[in-house]
């Protein structure tokens, strides 16, 4: 059976019901890069840094949806044994997969809800689903119901809506997805891959892609094409998608080429870990399909290893080494390089590089040996970026560490009181106690003491020799055939310690009991050699209250001019004990009641799934100024028995404070955030922590205060301050608040859709058009607007309301008039003056501006401007547009337009504006580099006087 198993972020429990251990498996690396961004933000209070490369952005005629096409990098990605995506460990390039993943929680719901003998008084539904389209993103769970119709809850504070179409065949089997944003845009994902479930050998859906996104309208705005690949799995046939085609209707298209490694298939290879496909081109065509420019991607490998079942398992994945934009003719414009860490950390975290485990010199690479061990946390991490500047930033990783109580005081009646100690690898290590040289023919027994034990080990302690022949002397009473042979034999035991030494020469002794103990060397035959005596020791554990786990944490960020370079000439060092103890971490496992289990399958407990928040941690610059945060979490709030959830403060905790100092340690500013926090209108949420049930509250943040302080000398400071208020029905702010350093205070009331009840736009899930805005001042009204949508034909607006002093309304300005695209062809103003605007490029930009007439009146006298700005869109960038602006002139002199005033556009589409005529007739003139940044303006010609210069440098 399934029980409801939803830690929201932490993603392996234990069921008690069944004594065992929950797996979670991530089906398709790539699309769980995305959700780690959700689950793990980038913050400094989860210790992960912005790593962003910039790539190319297309359009859509819906100014909400833009397809921006970059790189970005997150440092969870890159932990051990975690699989690279489509383009290298760590690696995302941003709103290209477009798709409904999922995570799995010990099974998958649809094996459980769906079996013959499943009793639905006991199932709940526990896999957490998460989605990402073009910046859209978020995660939601089914919920069964009383009657067992189960319904979507969104577990973020949006206004998406989740819909989803049920199999008739089965209880719970979703063929496809539908999400509507907060404007309205709908989102179909109905492009559907398969897996088979190898645990009850069951065939599921693992990701829906996206397909399409129409707008509030119905209007299809961008489609996708993927490429299909087939695939057999036992016996059984499979298919899945990489999108191929980004189309954005009227606009262009990003198109993106592959390279297909079936080897890399995680069902059949698992040393292989890397995505099945490697992003080898994205390109950005127009609409007329020329290539504007493109991202080659250049790849290079590297190899874990885990020693297991005493051999050594080789694992190899995909890196990043380059990233190149390029014109369309293959120039490069710019060029990012990269290395990561393949040594691991310089510090300890045991009382040696191996824990204190590496006891003889020849026991194996430490990084083969020790899993576990926190030194090698960092291996797969990115180490240094080198920027199209050849300046490069060099980022140095250590690992996560949380907070963990190693001491305890019970109190027995018997016995009294009693302090307990939690040992681990990081506090116990073996201790160097005893070395000899032997020679069998001259002396073979040997003494050595072993320390009497502690508190947390007082019988004995466990042995290890480290035992080494170096030479076997010639022994004619020896057998020819027989093989020489010396061992050890502690205090006089007819047994020799263990049958021989390990591979790597060492001997164990589980028990050895304090005091005096003697070690014979004997055999069948005489020689020479050595050994070395080890004891299992404790470390003191007083000010060791913490584990390093999970993962690594940026420790230091530099950034250099050049490749030569050796000194930064910035920096900043991030360090996380809390302010309070400089001894102990800061950092907490999120959820707070964060149930553990200790999986050592690749997907399980050991680095990836585990979430840690830090509710202090220290930003020092270079110059040696630092930042104090502060955050809160989950357990700052709630009762044992009942929890509150809020994704923000589950997932990277919510900023209380900021203090910052100078170099001298003064300080010079300050910022405090105070949050009141409202409980949700929706279901509680039920988590089995396999003890009981606890019961999860979702709530919001409804009241944020913000009070800054500036201090200056001789004690002077200057406070402001800003609240803000949140509607907890549609998640817009309502309110705000805000201090001077005058004393003027200024309240701002604002209203949307659902305030105001705006039935046809809610009808639509259109949460976020502002609909009024009121300011006051000191007390005093000083302004209010109201957006009206009073035409029941569409859903744009129809005028602009302001009212008085005395709060009587009067029309500041009319939206007359929309085109098929919805794009604004007329608007009035309050004295009666009406603007025209055409568009062209397909309708896609505005081309002219004409005040004083109405559309229908110029609408026969600006056809020839759109035809030809429609023929333009065929012509390639930077073409020569003299046919089109001379028309434009020709409209501009026409005796019937004397009396308006002009203004004209032209464009190359996905680069820019080319030009712009105002009505004075001194034409500016847009001038753009390679990479397609604007360069200069110009008048009247390409050649002609510089107006202004814009020049561009990397910003650290």
């Amino acid at each position: 059976m399934k029980y409801l198993i939803l830690l929201l972020t932490i993603l392996c429990v234990r069921i008690s019901a069944q004594n065992n251990t929950i797996d979670v498996f991530k089906p398709i690396p790539t699309l769980s890069y995305l959700s780690t961004y959700i689950d793990t933000p980038v913050d400094i209070s989860t210790g992960v840094p912005k790593v962003e490369v910039p790539g190319f952005s297309l359009p859509t005629q819906n100014k909400h949806i833009n397809i921006n096409v970059d790189m970005s990098y997150h440092s969870k990605n890159s932990v051990r044994f975690q699989k690279s995506s489509d383009v290298g460990l760590g690696w995302s390039l941003m709103n290209v997969n477009n798709a409904i993943s999922r995570i799995i929680i010990g099974g998958t719901d649809e094996y459980a809800a769906n079996h013959p003998d499943m009793n639905m008084e006991y199932f709940h539904f526990s896999d957490i689903f998460y989605f990402n389209a073009f910046g859209m993103s978020g995660k939601f769970i089914f919920k069964k119901m009383e009657d067992n119709t189960f319904t979507v809850q969104n577990l973020g504070t949006s206004k998406e809506k989740i819909e989803f179409t049920n199999s008739t065949e089965k209880y719970f089997d979703i063929i496809n997805f539908k999400i509507t944003d907060e404007y309205g845009n709908q989102y179909f994902f109905d492009r559907v891959s398969g897996a088979l479930n190898y645990q009850n050998d069951y065939r599921y859906r693992e990701a829906y892609y996206l397909s399409k996104v129409l707008d509030a309208r119905n209007e299809e705005i961008v489609t996708i094409e993927y490429a299909e690949y087939n695939y057999m799995d036992e016996q059984m046939p499979y298919v899945e998608y990489k999108p191929k085609r980004i189309i954005s209707k009227g606009y262009g298209e990003v198109k993106l080429e592959y390279e297909y490694y079936p080897q890399n298939r995680y069902k059949s290879n698992m040393t292989h870990m890397s995505d099945c496909y490697l992003v080898k081109k994205a390109e950005l065509r127009d609409a007329q399909n020329r290539l504007m420019q493109y991202l080659d991607f250049t790849y290079g490998g590297m190899s874990y290893y885990r020693y297991l079942n005493w051999s050594i398992v080789t694992y190899d994945t995909t890196i990043l080494d380059k990233i190149s934009r390029k014109t369309s003719q293959g120039n490069e414009i710019g060029s990012y390089s990269f290395t990561y860490n393949s040594t691991g950390t310089e510090q300890n975290y045991g009382p040696t590089a191996n824990f204190g485990y590496d006891v003889c010199t020849s026991d194996p690479e430490p990084v083969r040996e020790w899993l576990d061990n926190p030194k090698y946390s960092t291996i797969g991490m990115l180490s240094t970026m080198t920027l199209p500047t050849k300046g490069y930033v060099k980022f140095n990783f250590e690992s996560n560490q949380y907070y963990y109580k190693r001491t305890g005081v019970t109190y027995d009646p018997l016995t009294g009181t009693t302090i307990g100690y939690a040992h681990d690898k990081e506090t116990q290590y073996y201790k160097h106690i005893a070395s000899f040289n032997f020679n069998t023919k001259k002396n073979n027994t040997f003494s050595f003491n072993v320390t009497p034990g502690t508190t947390n080990m007082p019988d004995h302690r466990s042995l290890i020799f480290c035992f080494q022949v170096t030479q076997y002397d010639p022994n004619p009473l020896l057998d020819p055939e027989a093989i020489p042979q010396l061992s050890l034999f502690l205090d006089n035991s007819g047994l020799a310690i263990g049958n021989s030494p390990d591979a790597y020469n060492r001997l164990y002794v589980p028990v050895g009991y304090p005091g005096q103990h003697t070690v014979t060397v004997s055999g069948n035959t005489t020689g020479k050699g050595n050994f070395s005596v080890y004891e299992f020791t404790d470390t003191d554990v007083s000010n060791h209250n913490y584990k390093s786990k999970y993962g690594a944490r940026i420790k230091s960020i530099e950034y250099f001019d050049s490749l030569d370079s050796t000194i930064p000439t910035k920096s900043k060092n991030y360090i996380y004990k809390r302010f309070s103890d400089n001894e102990t971490s800061s950092g907490l496992l999120s959820p707070y009641f964060g149930l553990t289990s200790q999986l050592t399958v690749m997907y399980g407990d050991a680095e990836i799934d585990k979430n840690i928040v830090y509710r202090n941690v220290k930003e020092i610059d270079s110059d040696g100024g630092y930042s104090k945060y502060t955050f809160i979490g989950p357990d700052d709030y709630g009762s044992p028995a009942s929890i509150k959830y809020l994704d923000d403060m589950n997932t990277k905790g919510l900023l209380v404070s900021k203090e910052m100092y100078s170099s001298d340690n003064q300080k010079i500013a300050s910022e405090n955030h105070e949050y009141a926090f409202e409980d949700l209108d929706v279901d509680q949420i039920k988590i089995d922590t396999g003890l009981n049930y606890k019961s999860v509250q979702p709530i919001h943040v409804k009241k944020h205060t913000i009070t800054n302080t500036m201090f200056y000398p001789q004690d002077r400071s200057v406070t402001s301050f800003t609240e803000t208020l949140v509607n907890k029905n549609d998640f817009n702010v309502e309110y705000t608040k805000a201090s001077n350093a005058e004393g003027n205070i200024t309240e701002t009331y604002y209203d949307y859709p659902y305030s105001k009840q705006i039935t046809k736009l809610l009808n639509k899930n259109i949460y976020k058009d502002l609909v009024e805005t009121k300011t006051v001042l000191n007390g005093k009204t000083i302004s209010k607007t109201e957006t009206k949508y009073d035409n029941p034909a569409h859903l744009f607006p129809t005028s602009v309301l302001s009212y008085d002093l005395q709060n009587t309304a009067s029309t500041q300005l009319t939206y007359d008039q929309y085109d098929s695209k919805g794009n604004l062809q007329q608007y009035t103003t309050k004295d009666g003056i009406s603007t025209a605007i055409i568009w062209g490029y397909n309708q896609t930009q505005p081309i002219a501006k004409i005040v004083g007439a109405t559309y229908a009146q110029v609408s026969g006298l600006v056809e020839t401007i759109i035809s030809t700005s429609n023929l333009d869109v065929s012509a390639v960038p930077n073409n020569d547009e003299s046919a089109l602006l001379i028309t434009m002139d020709n409209l501009r002199k026409d005796p019937f337009m004397a009396n308006y005033q002009i203004t004209t556009y032209t464009y190359d589409p996905l680069i820019g504006v080319r030009s712009i005529t105002p009505p004075s007739g001194i034409r500016e003139v847009y001038i753009y580099d390679a990479a397609n940044r604007l360069k200069e303006i110009r008048e009247n010609s390409v050649t002609g006087k510089l107006l202004k210069e814009f020049k561009y440098n990397y910003k650290n």
